[in-house]
């Protein structure tokens, strides 16, 4: 009896060793995720860097794990979520407003018929160079146009500087070589 529980013992220990030997591999650091989106005519619901990501909501989310030296040839992929018409439904119908603070069953409805109209997309990409990393930036540009920034210099190179307001997609799309339009 005693030596079975010890043999028990010892095969639990070596099945954790073994699965943590998984873990040794690349060293990985984990940064945050920020969504910038260029485009008003759209709204970005969710994004993800090799299936981590962050909402579209805006300000840093935590964390991505990427590993912590940058190599040639890395690449990601990329997905997002987006709604192709914030505020509107097919043929232009707004939602239907609240009543007293709560939503009613025509603003279900709506709420269905309009995230039945997200659209996925996704990408593969070189993972641009990275040394110091600020987070991972995506950045979403008209034409279903998705960008990635790691490298605290890039990023620095990419938003110092810009104008404030209206200017500030402009500016921002032509840094980063973007179309204005899709026309």
């Amino acid at each position: 009896m005693h030596r079975k529980w010890w043999m028990a013992m010892g095969l639990v220990i070596a099945a954790l060793l073994v699965g943590c030997q998984s873990l040794a591999g690349e060293e990985t650091v984990g940064i945050p995720a920020r969504v910038v989106n260029a485009d008003k005519s759209i709204r970005i619901i969710r994004a993800t860097f090799n299936g981590q990501g962050a909402s579209g909501s805006g300000g840093d989310e935590c964390c991505i794990s990427i590993p912590a030296q940058w190599k040639p040839g890395m690449t990601a992929t990329i997905t997002w979520k987006k709604d192709p018409s914030p505020g509107l439904n097919p043929g232009g119908i707004p939602s239907p407003k609240w009543k007293n603070g709560n939503a009613t069953p025509e603003w279900d409805e709506w709420m269905r018929i309009h995230k039945s109209n997200y659209k996925t997309l996704s990408k593969t990409i070189a993972v641009p160079k990275y040394g110091d990393t600020c987070g991972v930036t995506f950045i979403f540009l008209p034409c279903d146009d998705a960008r990635v920034i790691i490298d605290c210099d890039q990023k620095r190179t990419a938003f110092r500087g810009l104008p404030g307001g209206e200017k500030f997609d402009i500016e921002l799309i032509r840094r980063l070589g973007g179309r204005q339009s899709c026309r």
